[in-house]
Parts: C-alpha cells; structure tokens; sequence
C-alpha cells in the first residue's frame, strides 16, 4: 500500500512511492520505519486513550477544506482563505495535522526549557543565530505577506518546511533591506549542506570540488617526493638558517618551492571556497525557493498547491548523509593505499 498522499508526523515529510512505512497498529497513523524505530512509539501514543484515528483526522482535515469558502482560524475565529496554511491574523497553522505537531512539538520545547517563557527556534543543522518566539511559525510575519516575487510568506514557510523561523527572517531581512547572515552550517558542511536543501547541481559540484581538494592535498602530501622537500625544508628552518629569498632560492628550485606550497594552496582553496558558501548560501537558498515555488504554481491551473510545495521543498537528508559519508570514506583512502 502506498502513502504518498500523507506525512510522517515525526520528520514532517511527504512519503514517497517505495518508502519503508511503518503503521501504528493502534491508530492507523503511518511512520517512516526509521523515524518510529528512533521515536520507539507512534507519534500519536498520547492520543491513543482517546480512540484517536489517524483516519478520522485525515478525513476531518479534507471535509474542513472542501466546505465553503473560507477556513476559520481555531485560535483567533479569522477567516482565511482556503489557499492559506497559516492563519494571516495570527500565524496559527490552519491544518489540523500540521496543528497537531505544532502544538506538540511546542510542548517538547517547553519541557526542555523548563518553563522558559520563550523557546529558541532551531537553525538548519543545529547551528546558527537561534531564532526567538518559536511559538510563532512565521518568525513574526503575516501569511499573505509577500517575501519574494509572486511568493507569500506562507506558501515559503510550507516549502522551507524545516528551520522556517530561522529562513523567513532571513528571507525578510534579503527582501527589505537585502542583507542577510552568514550560514554557519553552509560553512561547515558546505556542499553537502545544499544537498540537505534539495539544491542537487550546486550541492553535487561543490561537493565534488572539496572532495578533490581534500583528496589532492592528502596524495600529494604522501608522495616521497614531497616527503623529502618538506623534510630538507624543515630541517633548514630547524637549524635556525635565515631563510631569506637568497637562501631559500640556493637550497630549492622554484619549482620545489611551488610544489611545497601547494597543499597550503589546495587547504587555503577549500577553505576559501567553505567560506564562499557560509556567506551566499541564504541568498542562494531565497533564490532557489522563489524559484521553485513559482514553477509549482504555475504548474497548478489552481488548485490546492499544499502537497506540491511540501514535496519539492523540505529537506533531503538521506542523499546529504550518504554524501558526507562518501566524503569521509574517500579521504582516508589514500591512508590505506
């Protein structure tokens, strides 16, 4: 049986055709096997007193859209418009699933501060400048607001999917005064970190660029003879010789020289290159949604584009895991060699 027209409530994604799916046998709600094998209970076990059924929800959630004009806020009693996902008045999510997870998520957060008044929203791999007030899903903005061209708040908040109070400030920093911040995960995980966003071509050539940056730096630092300049050239500055142009030029060609500079050149590049990312990747990432977003409608002859966004948005961690992995496995193979 397939899923794809659900979520899975504890990694927020779409299923796909071929996904290992796991379903509670209580409440029929459908898992990741992953994610409820991490979780070790369905997602809904709190509700399982109630004779709760994800069916029910599922089936309460599409009648609440179909009917009539106008979907009210159950929070502040606003009429929305069917095409909104967060309530324009007060941000509260309009599906109920999705208010299920919010609700629920948020109750994690509370019980990790320990009562704090206000949570820190999470940025994109755990780093970053933390976002406040993570009680609000669109860091403070209205969901008909425009943040990009022909882009509303909510329909970017629904692509971004993970870390959108960290993204929509960003993104309504880029638009109103077109600054932004550095992206610390950018930084570090780099083209893996585009991966992540589904951003396959830049993230699949970044990637590639570091790998063999890493692994051309390390071959040539095992070749012997490297080995010898480094160890001539360590042994001069050790016996405290003035290593002036004249002296260095007297004891290696220029040639070796180079040669003996270019793992610093090739570590200097990848770095250069990491800190490239840490400073373009939100604007890269607003270009990239805006981008997609506007595709999706145009695509759409107007209908409900709620799955669609979720679906090419998100976040895609397996491919940027296997890629990292990859990375790890490719450097230490000169090691063996």
């Amino acid at each position: 049986m397939e899923f794809t027209e659900y979520k899975c409530p504890v990694c927020d994604e779409q299923f796909k055709s071929g996904d290992d799916v796991v379903v509670c046998p209580e409440c029929g709600a459908p898992h990741h096997r992953a994610c409820y094998e991490n979780s070790e209970h369905c997602f809904y076990e709190d509700k399982h007193s109630d004779d709760f059924s994800y069916e029910e929800l599922n089936n309460k959630e599409n009648s609440e859209n179909s009917d009539g004009e106008f979907i009210i806020c159950p929070k502040c009693k606003h009429e929305n418009e069917k095409t909104m996902f967060y309530c324009d008045k007060c941000g509260y999510p309009l599906s109920e699933r999705d208010r299920i997870n919010f609700e629920k998520q948020n109750t994690q957060q509370n019980n990790q501060q320990n009562g704090t008044q206000f949570n820190q929203g999470t940025p994109p791999f755990g780093f970053g400048t933390p976002v406040m007030n993570a009680f609000d899903p669109l860091a403070g903005l209205k969901s008909d607001d425009e943040i990009a061209d022909n882009v509303k708040v909510g329909e970017m908040a629904k692509f971004v999917g993970k870390s959108t109070q960290y993204f929509l400030t960003v993104f309504n920093r880029i638009k109103s005064k077109n600054g932004t911040r550095f992206n610390f995960s950018a930084f570090v995980f780099s083209g893996f970190y585009f991966l992540y966003r589904k951003m396959y071509g830049l993230g699949t050539l970044i990637s590639l660029i570091l790998i063999g940056l890493t692994v051309g730096e390390t071959l040539i630092m095992m070749i012997p003879e490297y080995q010898d300049i480094y160890n001539a050239f360590y042994e001069m500055y050790s016996s405290s010789m003035f290593l002036s142009s004249v002296s260095m030029t007297s004891q290696f060609t220029l040639q070796e020289l180079a040669f003996l500079l270019l793992p610093s050149f090739l570590f200097m590049t990848r770095i250069g290159i990491m800190l490239l990312c840490g400073f373009k990747a939100n604007r890269v990432y607003y270009k990239h949604c805006t981008k997609k977003i506007n595709a999706v409608k145009s695509k759409s002859n107007g209908t409900d584009i709620n799955k669609e966004l979720e679906s090419n948005g998100g976040v895609n961690i397996a491919i940027a895991i296997s890629f990292y992995v990859a990375y790890i496995i490719i450097m230490y193979i000169p090691y063996f060699l």
